[in-house]
Protein backbone atom coordinates (compact mmCIF):
# COMPACT_ATOMS: atom_id res chain seq x y z
CA UNK A 1 0.00 0.00 0.00
CA UNK A 2 1.41 3.77 -0.87
CA UNK A 3 1.93 5.85 1.63
CA UNK A 4 -0.45 8.37 2.33
CA UNK A 5 0.06 12.22 4.36
CA UNK A 6 -3.08 14.31 5.78
CA UNK A 7 -3.72 16.21 8.66
CA UNK A 8 -5.76 14.66 11.32
CA UNK A 9 -6.73 15.37 14.86
CA UNK A 10 -4.93 12.89 17.85
CA UNK A 11 -8.33 11.51 19.42
CA UNK A 12 -6.83 8.99 21.64
CA UNK A 13 -3.77 6.83 22.30
CA UNK A 14 -4.31 3.04 23.39
CA UNK A 15 -1.49 0.45 24.66
CA UNK A 16 -1.19 -2.83 22.08
CA UNK A 17 -2.13 -5.83 23.98
CA UNK A 18 0.64 -7.54 22.01
CA UNK A 19 3.68 -5.64 22.36
CA UNK A 20 4.65 -3.25 25.48
CA UNK A 21 6.04 -0.44 22.93
CA UNK A 22 3.25 -0.25 20.63
CA UNK A 23 -0.22 1.83 21.19
CA UNK A 24 -2.90 2.07 18.63
CA UNK A 25 -4.13 5.89 17.90
CA UNK A 26 -6.90 7.00 16.71
CA UNK A 27 -7.58 9.95 14.42
CA UNK A 28 -9.88 12.61 13.27
CA UNK A 29 -9.26 13.70 9.92
CA UNK A 30 -11.51 15.69 6.79
CA UNK A 31 -12.80 12.21 6.31
CA UNK A 32 -13.73 11.12 10.29
CA UNK A 33 -11.89 8.56 12.04
CA UNK A 34 -9.52 5.98 11.70
CA UNK A 35 -7.14 4.11 13.74
CA UNK A 36 -3.52 3.20 12.73
CA UNK A 37 -0.87 1.18 14.83
CA UNK A 38 2.44 3.26 15.85
CA UNK A 39 5.05 0.49 16.72
CA UNK A 40 7.60 1.50 19.05
CA UNK A 41 6.04 4.62 20.40
CA UNK A 42 6.32 3.86 23.88
CA UNK A 43 10.44 3.54 23.62
CA UNK A 44 12.19 6.40 25.44
CA UNK A 45 13.66 6.91 21.88
CA UNK A 46 10.59 7.30 20.02
CA UNK A 47 10.21 10.62 18.14
CA UNK A 48 6.70 9.87 17.43
CA UNK A 49 4.99 9.95 20.99
CA UNK A 50 5.91 13.67 21.48
CA UNK A 51 4.07 14.81 17.84
CA UNK A 52 0.86 12.37 19.55
CA UNK A 53 -0.63 14.92 21.91
CA UNK A 54 -4.13 14.23 22.32
CA UNK A 55 -6.51 17.00 20.99
CA UNK A 56 -3.71 18.54 18.74
CA UNK A 57 -3.42 19.07 14.84
CA UNK A 58 -0.64 16.50 13.45
CA UNK A 59 0.55 16.11 9.96
CA UNK A 60 1.04 12.19 9.66
CA UNK A 61 2.90 9.54 7.22
CA UNK A 62 1.30 6.67 7.22
CA UNK A 63 0.32 3.31 5.59
CA UNK A 64 -3.33 3.22 5.22
CA UNK A 65 -5.31 -0.06 5.43
CA UNK A 66 -5.56 -2.82 3.00
CA UNK A 67 -8.41 -3.88 3.75
CA UNK A 68 -11.91 -3.28 5.42
CA UNK A 69 -11.62 -4.31 8.99
CA UNK A 70 -8.04 -4.37 9.11
CA UNK A 71 -5.49 -1.15 10.86
CA UNK A 72 -3.24 1.08 8.75
CA UNK A 73 0.17 1.74 10.12
CA UNK A 74 1.86 5.09 11.41
CA UNK A 75 5.56 5.86 9.81
CA UNK A 76 5.70 9.81 11.17
CA UNK A 77 3.54 12.20 13.30
CA UNK A 78 4.76 15.82 12.81
CA UNK A 79 2.67 18.40 15.01
CA UNK A 80 1.47 21.59 13.36
CA UNK A 81 -1.09 22.94 15.91
CA UNK A 82 -0.35 22.29 19.50
CA UNK A 83 -2.02 22.97 22.59
CA UNK A 84 -0.77 24.51 26.15
CA UNK A 85 -1.47 21.67 28.28
CA UNK A 86 -0.39 23.56 31.23
CA UNK A 87 -3.64 25.65 31.11
CA UNK A 88 -6.43 23.49 32.86
CA UNK A 89 -9.04 25.34 30.78
CA UNK A 90 -7.80 24.18 27.91
CA UNK A 91 -7.51 20.50 29.22
CA UNK A 92 -10.89 21.38 29.68
CA UNK A 93 -11.83 22.06 26.59
CA UNK A 94 -9.81 19.38 24.93
CA UNK A 95 -11.45 16.82 27.13
CA UNK A 96 -15.01 18.18 25.95
CA UNK A 97 -14.02 18.65 22.25
CA UNK A 98 -12.41 15.18 21.58
CA UNK A 99 -15.92 13.53 23.46
CA UNK A 100 -17.40 15.39 20.50
CA UNK A 101 -15.50 14.20 17.52
CA UNK A 102 -14.95 10.62 19.03
CA UNK A 103 -19.09 10.68 18.60
CA UNK A 104 -19.49 11.44 15.11
CA UNK A 105 -18.94 9.22 12.28
CA UNK A 106 -18.44 9.19 8.46
CA UNK A 107 -16.92 12.15 6.88
CA UNK A 108 -16.61 15.37 8.66
CA UNK A 109 -14.92 17.85 6.34
CA UNK A 110 -16.76 21.07 8.26
CA UNK A 111 -16.11 20.03 11.51
CA UNK A 112 -12.54 19.36 11.20
CA UNK A 113 -11.85 22.76 9.82
CA UNK A 114 -13.58 24.08 12.66
CA UNK A 115 -12.32 22.79 15.60
CA UNK A 116 -8.67 23.14 13.87
CA UNK A 117 -9.95 27.22 13.72
CA UNK A 118 -10.66 27.43 17.71
CA UNK A 119 -7.14 26.05 18.38
CA UNK A 120 -5.85 29.85 17.93
CA UNK A 121 -8.04 31.20 20.36
CA UNK A 122 -7.40 29.18 23.09
CA UNK A 123 -6.10 29.56 26.46
CA UNK A 124 -7.95 33.42 25.95
CA UNK A 125 -10.45 32.95 28.91
CA UNK A 126 -13.09 32.44 25.92
CA UNK A 127 -12.51 28.46 25.95
CA UNK A 128 -16.17 27.78 26.53
CA UNK A 129 -16.77 30.08 23.94
CA UNK A 130 -15.26 27.88 21.36
CA UNK A 131 -16.59 24.47 22.77
CA UNK A 132 -19.52 25.70 21.72
CA UNK A 133 -18.76 26.66 18.17
CA UNK A 134 -17.26 23.06 18.12
CA UNK A 135 -20.14 21.48 19.50
CA UNK A 136 -23.56 23.19 17.44
CA UNK A 137 -21.00 22.87 14.19
CA UNK A 138 -20.85 19.02 15.13
CA UNK A 139 -24.77 18.95 14.51
CA UNK A 140 -24.30 18.99 10.89
CA UNK A 141 -22.00 15.86 11.46
CA UNK A 142 -24.38 14.10 13.03
CA UNK A 143 -27.33 14.83 10.75
CA UNK A 144 -29.31 17.32 12.73
CA UNK A 145 -28.19 20.62 11.68
CA UNK A 146 -30.77 23.66 11.16
CA UNK A 147 -31.58 25.18 8.67
CA UNK A 148 -29.06 29.20 9.40
CA UNK A 149 -29.55 31.37 6.52
CA UNK A 150 -33.74 31.38 6.79
CA UNK A 151 -37.17 31.05 7.77
CA UNK A 152 -37.77 27.31 8.03
CA UNK A 153 -41.47 27.80 7.80
CA UNK A 154 -41.66 30.38 4.62
CA UNK A 155 -37.53 30.92 3.37
CA UNK A 156 -38.69 34.30 3.85
CA UNK A 157 -34.18 35.70 4.56
CA UNK A 158 -35.72 39.26 6.18
CA UNK A 159 -37.86 39.73 9.52
CA UNK A 160 -35.58 36.71 11.47
CA UNK A 161 -36.91 36.76 15.21
CA UNK A 162 -36.74 33.74 16.74
CA UNK A 163 -34.24 30.29 16.80
CA UNK A 164 -35.69 26.62 17.82
CA UNK A 165 -33.19 24.24 17.27
CA UNK A 166 -36.26 21.69 17.86
CA UNK A 167 -37.99 23.16 14.30
CA UNK A 168 -35.28 23.09 12.74
CA UNK A 169 -33.32 26.65 12.46
CA UNK A 170 -34.42 30.29 12.15
CA UNK A 171 -38.37 30.87 12.39
CA UNK A 172 -39.46 35.05 10.61
CA UNK A 173 -42.06 37.19 13.00
CA UNK A 174 -44.64 35.36 10.97
CA UNK A 175 -43.82 32.17 12.31
CA UNK A 176 -42.49 33.11 15.34
CA UNK A 177 -44.13 32.60 18.78
CA UNK A 178 -41.50 34.67 20.60
CA UNK A 179 -38.52 37.11 19.99
CA UNK A 180 -35.32 36.64 20.76
CA UNK A 181 -33.15 39.81 21.61
CA UNK A 182 -30.97 40.71 18.69
CA UNK A 183 -27.39 40.32 19.88
CA UNK A 184 -28.50 36.65 20.64
CA UNK A 185 -29.83 35.91 16.88
CA UNK A 186 -26.93 37.59 15.37
CA UNK A 187 -24.90 35.22 17.78
CA UNK A 188 -26.14 32.26 17.23
CA UNK A 189 -25.45 33.06 12.92
CA UNK A 190 -22.47 33.77 13.46
CA UNK A 191 -21.77 30.44 15.53
CA UNK A 192 -22.20 29.02 12.23
CA UNK A 193 -20.46 31.15 9.95
CA UNK A 194 -17.79 33.34 11.65
CA UNK A 195 -15.71 32.18 14.48
CA UNK A 196 -13.96 35.47 15.13
CA UNK A 197 -17.28 37.67 14.85
CA UNK A 198 -19.14 34.76 16.96
CA UNK A 199 -15.98 35.46 19.35
CA UNK A 200 -16.61 39.23 19.78
CA UNK A 201 -20.65 39.00 19.62
CA UNK A 202 -21.93 36.12 22.10
CA UNK A 203 -21.92 36.57 25.76
CA UNK A 204 -21.43 34.56 28.56
CA UNK A 205 -24.83 34.36 29.16
CA UNK A 206 -26.02 33.53 25.58
CA UNK A 207 -22.98 30.93 25.77
CA UNK A 208 -24.99 28.76 28.71
CA UNK A 209 -28.18 29.35 27.17
CA UNK A 210 -27.20 27.91 23.48
CA UNK A 211 -24.60 25.32 25.38
CA UNK A 212 -27.90 24.01 26.97
CA UNK A 213 -30.19 24.40 24.03
CA UNK A 214 -27.82 22.21 21.32
CA UNK A 215 -26.93 19.75 23.99
CA UNK A 216 -30.76 19.28 24.44
CA UNK A 217 -31.11 18.56 20.68
CA UNK A 218 -28.39 16.07 20.39
CA UNK A 219 -30.33 14.30 23.20
CA UNK A 220 -33.56 14.76 21.88
CA UNK A 221 -32.23 12.92 18.64
CA UNK A 222 -30.85 9.67 21.47
CA UNK A 223 -26.90 11.49 21.02
CA UNK A 224 -25.47 11.91 24.29
CA UNK A 225 -21.95 13.22 24.02
CA UNK A 226 -21.46 14.16 27.61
Amino acid sequence: MAEQISKAIVLKIIDSPTNENDSFVDFFGKKGKFRLLAKGINKAASKNKANLLVGSVAEIEYFAARKYGSVGRLKKATTIQNIDYSNSANLNFVIHAVKILDSILGKSFDIFDKYCQTLKYLGEGINKRLLLFVLANSLFSFGIGPIINKCVDCKNTQNLADFEFYKGGFLCKLHSTKTRWNKELKSIYYMFYDLEKFIKMINGEIVDKLIAEVLDHLQSNGIYIF
